[in-house]
């Protein structure tokens, strides 16, 4: 494909905000409309674009010959069917996580892709944020030697009324912490340690009492043997996001993302010290705190793969590895 891709965005709540950020920063790109069942707020974020049209049905988008690419923004619920729809089209779809809220549907989301010639994403977009990208970087070169053990913490303590919104609607959302903030932390794992061969865990309502776990806790070891904790929290009330990944020479820790969670994002370098075994040395590197850079670069990558007509990285597979990672927690078949 050459020339400006047509994107429309379905969906205008708090990410879809988000979203429009980020287009408006990204090249090659024209947004033709915006869709949600609020039509002020379609027509709001809609006003962001030039000859971008608000709507409420996003099936009146599958009559449109215009639109080369969707980028699904709506409840868990609701992002599968919306994506299969318009890959049965030939739309290429960029859906947020987690992209379903069953791993059968994504494998039908693939097969309709493949079938029609398009891509097919899940956004993870962790995996684009400055301080994962310096981390995998640091990997990379060597700096902490072998890969031994990730142990990852993630959350905060909702909001005044949180128990009435959407995520904790099982109806609407599939689940919840561990289906929400959870997958990323599963998708982090596995793009460090590879396939996840073991994983248990619980997933408890604990304070909440909404219907839905507020709090998860989840152990994996990966093909090679190695190990990784996870804990995401809806009842951590102060709000954190560390993620630390420990290698026989040293050591890289993620803290904070964005600038909800600190403040700050930064990544720090730990050296294992032979001499001094407890007194690493350390390098502290501090990043770019704006979470919308990586939806910038998410977007980016997902243009590459429309253009070179290859499968973005992530894409759709490794939303399936996750979803049957939390599937297994909550007990589904």
């Amino acid at each position: 494909m050459t020339g400006k891709i047509s994107f429309a965005l379905i969906g205008a709540g708090g990410m879809g905000a988000r979203w429009v950020r980020a287009m408006k920063q990204t090249h090659g790109i024209n947004v033709r409309a915006v869709v949600d069942v609020d039509s002020k707020k379609a027509k709001r974020l809609a006003s962001n674009f030039r000859q971008c049209e608000s709507l409420a049905d996003w099936q009146d988008l599958l009559l449109r010959s215009d639109i080369d690419a969707v980028v699904v923004v709506t409840p868990h619920r609701f992002l599968a069917p919306i994506s299969h729809a318009f890959l049965r089209k030939g739309v290429h779809v960029l859906s947020e996580k987690p992209g379903g809220v069953r791993s059968t549907e994504i494998t039908q989301g693939v097969a309709l892709a493949k079938k029609h010639g398009v891509r097919y994403m899940v956004g993870f977009n962790h995996r684009f944020h400055p301080s994962f990208l310096l981390a995998r970087t640091f990997i990379e070169q060597g700096k902490i030697g072998e890969l031994m053990f990730i142990r990852a913490r993630y959350g905060f303590g909702g909001r005044v009324g949180y128990q009435k919104e959407w995520r904790m609607h099982r109806k609407f959302s599939g689940g919840g912490e561990l289906i929400d903030q959870g997958v990323h932390m599963i998708d982090m794992v596995r793009s460090f340690l590879g396939d996840i061969t073991s994983v248990a865990g619980f997933a408890e309502d604990v304070y909440w009492h909404a219907g839905v776990d507020d709090n998860a806790m989840l152990v994996m070891r990966s093909k090679k043997k190695q190990l990784a904790s996870i804990h995401v929290s809806w009842s951590n009330w102060r709000p954190i996001h560390n993620f630390e990944i420990f290698g026989t020479k040293g050591y890289v820790s993620i803290e904070g993302l964005g600038k909800k969670y600190g403040g700050t994002e930064k990544v720090i370098l730990g050296k294992r010290n032979p001499k001094y075994i407890d007194h690493p040395i350390e390098r502290e590197c501090i990043c770019n705190p704006d979470a919308d850079a990586s939806l910038i670069k998410e977007l980016q990558e997902f243009i590459a793969a429309i253009k070179e007509k290859r499968n973005p990285v992530p894409n759709a597979a490794d939303a399936y590895e996750v979803l049957k990672i939390v599937e297994k927690i909550y007990g589904r078949k």
